[in-house]
């Protein structure tokens, strides 16, 4: 039985075989005699080169300066060694008084304007009518603090409850919306400039939100909308008044940042801004990813407007892991308008050098890119990698790309 299905299956395959022979037999000899059905097939041909790739580094991208700049603020160093500062720093600020170490740095070959440090936000009490303040805020002048006080009390910015708001040091909180006080902080701002040689201001503590004030509240300002439209008021009068058309740079620490848009908007009547606690927070913490994110998009849009950024990282001196993170972080956003600097508060005085701010990266050849959890920029002879994730950072020195 099996062998007979076996015998008629072969039979059935020889058959399936001569019918299949002699179609195309048919189709052979048809189309030797009618050759024009050949033509009519479309012919499949291989490509003559391969579909370009998509280009990463476009050759339209142009990185302007040098890819590592260092900001040295706000007083001379603790030890004196202003030839270090004026080889290894970029960026300058310093403070009223500090005249004779800022032209020192001149005469070591820095060419950047050095900024003046002022207090945007507050006047010093020094104690009593005759004593001098502290010449980082615009009273600084002896009887200064007694004459405002008696002669102008609106300028001062007041709590809930119609009372002075003192901050630290004896400093008292004015009054961002006041016009008065607004020109009188321009009139001394500008006698320094002129007089003394400043070429430009540092505003410190220009606040983007009610978030200092939230404890006693504020009885002009009961919303964050009203403070931040006096602030920005304050804001286009002194840089339209006098730094834009004196040419004087105009920069600002602009702090208790809730919302970004505010930051652009006070962004319009400043020539650069300061983040001071960029990317890792204040203590031994580090960001959310997605916060950090938020700062490296900050830093960029920033530049993008033609403005300049000062990007400060809070750490310990020895903690080397997170200056690297945080350097290398810096590295993937700059495009020739950001400055860094890895530094402590209270501590700004000590000049902190790590091997890496010397690493010969040469120009990033493009913006970063994401690979898998890391962050990516590549530069001519190096590259950079960062996890805000795992807090992990490389800054890699190898072969020209």
């Amino acid at each position: 039985m099996k062998q007979r299905k076996l015998t008629l299956i072969l039979i059935l395959i020889a058959i399936f075989a001569l019918v299949l022979v002699g179609i195309v037999a048919i189709i052979y000899i048809y189309t030797l005699e009618n050759p024009e059905v050949l033509e009519s097939i479309p012919k499949i041909s291989a490509p003559s080169s391969i579909p370009p790739q998509p280009d990463r580094y476009p050759e339209a991208y142009i990185f302007p300066g040098e890819p590592v700049q260092l900001v040295w603020f706000y007083k001379p160093p603790q030890n004196g060694d202003l030839e270090t500062v004026a080889a290894q720093f970029d960026t300058f600020i310093l403070t009223k008084k500090d005249e004779e170490e800022r032209d020192k740095l001149k005469e070591l070959g820095v060419t950047a304007p050095i900024l003046e440090y002022l207090r945007f936000d507050a006047i010093m009490d020094p104690g009593d009518c005759e004593s001098t303040p502290w010449g980082n805020q615009v009273a600084y002048e002896a009887g200064d603090f007694c004459r405002i006080s008696q002669e102008h009390p609106g300028w001062f910015l007041l709590d809930r409850n119609g009372n002075r708001i003192e901050d630290s040091e004896r400093f008292f909180y004015m009054d961002p919306g006041n016009p008065e006080w607004r020109a009188f902080w321009l009139q001394r701002a500008r006698r320094a400039q002129e007089e003394l040689g400043w070429e430009g201001v540092f505003l410190d503590n220009v606040e983007a939100s009610l978030q200092k004030h939230e404890n006693v509240g504020l009885e002009k300002y009961p919303s964050h909308a009203g403070f931040q439209e006096a602030t920005v008021g304050f804001l286009d009068y002194i840089y339209s008044e006098y730094f834009q058309p004196q040419g004087r740079p105009l920069y600002a620490n602009i702090i208790s940042l809730d919302n970004t848009e505010v930051w652009f908007r006070y962004l319009n009547y400043l020539d650069g801004a300061m983040v001071e606690a960029w990317v890792v927070d204040w203590h031994d913490h580090y960001r959310w990813p997605d916060r950090w994110e938020e700062h490296l998009q900050l830093a960029e849009q920033t530049q993008e407007m033609g403005k300049e950024i000062i990007l400060i990282a809070q750490g310990d001196r020895d903690d080397t892991d997170r200056q690297r993170f945080a350097f290398a972080s810096y590295l993937l956003i700059t495009e020739g308008r950001a400055s860094f600097r890895y530094s402590l508060a209270n501590h700004h005085q000590v000049i902190r050098s790590y091997p890496n701010y010397a690493f010969d990266l040469g120009l990033p050849l493009g913006a970063r890119y994401q690979d898998g959890d890391f962050w990516v920029r590549d530069f001519q002879r190096g590259q950079v990698q960062v996890n805000p994730k795992t807090h992990q950072a490389s800054i890699v020195v190898g072969s020209e790309k």
